[in-house]
């Protein structure tokens, strides 16, 4: 939004923030979190510190460059009230938590955690930082809710650059499947409500991250890889000597295999939302198979989910889900489908929020900025509600029509969310097509 279109918003923007203003300390931090989020809403060209401060009234460069880089306030603290804000406004027990990384190119080797390093978001091995983030969707609507920076092995092991970029001293190496289950075991902590979990192959291939979810009651739907093996029925385990572990008799084969020996008539057409194009249809079929896990398969069974885009030349993928027999394919099918938001969410954060123009090189202040870009991000989002536009899941439903037998049923609304950019003038963000994946890459990047 520009300037004439933020200052029509300012007073519900400057209501908003009264929640969250005394989060940040002495009261001359109150005015510069107003200031930052206001510039970063501003819609200018730019939004680092500088053009920031020469956009806001009273705006002072090197104060703000303090209160983002170096000061005293927790960013986590104010995501925490952030994430009751959003269970109060957008809380549903079917909702969803996504999650997804995203890359910030960055020139150097100063900024902190910054490496040559697959991003998918520039879609190549790229000198960039990584952040993992997640989402809250639900049939309310959807917002970021939480992230973590990845900090790469050779960083953390390294002091001088850790002490250099000011990373505490109880920071250790953390895969991108484990910083995504510290934001989800923090949110269930906090009593946020959800039941369902969304996320790439990346996640979808970690045996960690899927038990964990398992131990922790939720239902996931996950892509994995079409390298990832899986067993048609479960092998009988057996030992070869006297001492030794017991391994499957049988050798299991990959989801790729397993998806070629479906005939034709086991695909069905689902509709999975309803775009701005019209609908959204894919063909699925599943199979019951039980996952390799480090070489051996899971104990209980789980429901691969096939998926065929329609043309001449389909595009397949596959996903994973712990959910019930009986909850039905095309249920399941849109679950899978609100995975999307995510993406929508860090477009927005990134086009909107200014989620990606920062200029600090340290651990604060990329904490720092995020945060707040993500607080404004919810402002938006609670906007669009208030001015009563349409809301609608993704590239399919924000949560499944009714939750498996275990779980409570909950009505959905299945048009596609087309996003909260260009709020202040009524214009929808362009959808772009279905991101691609690089499954391979991404799995590698993950470890």
């Amino acid at each position: 939004m520009d300037a004439k279109q933020l200052r029509g918003l300012k007073p519900e923007l400057d209501i908003f923030l009264e929640r969250y203003l005394p989060l940040f300390g002495r009261p001359e931090n109150h005015e510069h979190a107003q200031r930052f989020v206001h510039g970063l809403l501003g819609g200018h060209e730019r939004r680092n510190v500088e053009n920031i401060a020469e956009a806001v009234d009273g705006g002072v460069v090197r104060t703000l460059q303090k209160f983002v880089a170096q000061g005293m306030w927790d960013g986590d603290v104010v995501l925490h009230e952030l994430r009751s804000h959003v269970n109060e406004c957008l809380g549903n027990e079917d909702g969803t938590i996504n999650v997804d990384e995203t890359g910030f190119a960055k020139k150097g080797e100063k900024s902190v955690g910054v490496k040559r390093q697959y991003s998918g978001t520039l879609g190549r091995v790229e000198n960039c930082q990584i952040g993992v983030f997640a989402n809250y969707c639900s049939t309310r609507g959807h917002t970021m809710i939480d992230r973590r920076l990845y900090l790469p092995k050779e960083w953390a092991e390294d002091t001088s650059r850790r002490e250099e970029a000011g990373v505490p001293a109880g920071v250790i190496f953390r895969t991108k499947p484990e910083l995504a289950l510290e934001m989800i075991q923090v949110a269930i902590t906090e009593g946020l409500h959800f039941r369902w979990v969304g996320g790439d192959c990346v996640y979808g291939d970690n045996p960690t991250f899927t038990s964990t979810l398992r131990m922790l009651g939720k239902y996931y739907v996950l892509d994995v890889s079409s390298t990832t093996c899986v067993w048609l029925t479960k092998p009988k385990m057996q030992t070869k000597s006297r001492g030794g572990k017991p391994k499957p008799s049988t050798k299991p084969i990959t989801v790729a295999e397993a998806a070629a020996q479906l005939p034709p008539s086991a695909f069905k057409r689902i509709t999975v939302s309803e775009g701005s194009q019209g609908s959204i249809l894919y063909e699925y079929a599943e199979l019951t198979v039980w996952i390799s896990e480090e070489g051996n398969p899971c104990e209980v069974s789980e429901r691969l989910l096939v998926r065929r885009s329609l043309g001449q030349e389909p595009e397949v993928k596959y996903h994973r889900s712990n959910a019930p027999p009986d909850f039905p394919l095309d249920q399941l099918a849109r679950q899978r489908s609100c995975r999307w938001t995510i993406e929508q969410d860090i477009q927005a954060g990134k086009g909107e929020c200014g989620l990606d123009e920062y200029e600090t090189r340290g651990w604060i202040g990329w904490h720092h900025h995020t945060a707040l870009s993500v607080l404004a991000l919810l402002f938006l989002v609670l906007q669009k509600t208030r001015l009563g536009e349409k809301r609608a899941a993704d590239d399919g439903a924000s949560s499944a029509k009714h939750s498996p037998s275990s779980a409570r049923p909950a009505s959905l609304g299945r048009e596609r969310d087309r996003g909260v950019v260009q709020l202040a003038n009524g214009k929808k963000s362009r959808r772009k097509g279905m991101p691609r994946t690089a499954a391979a890459s991404r799995t590698r990047a993950a470890k």
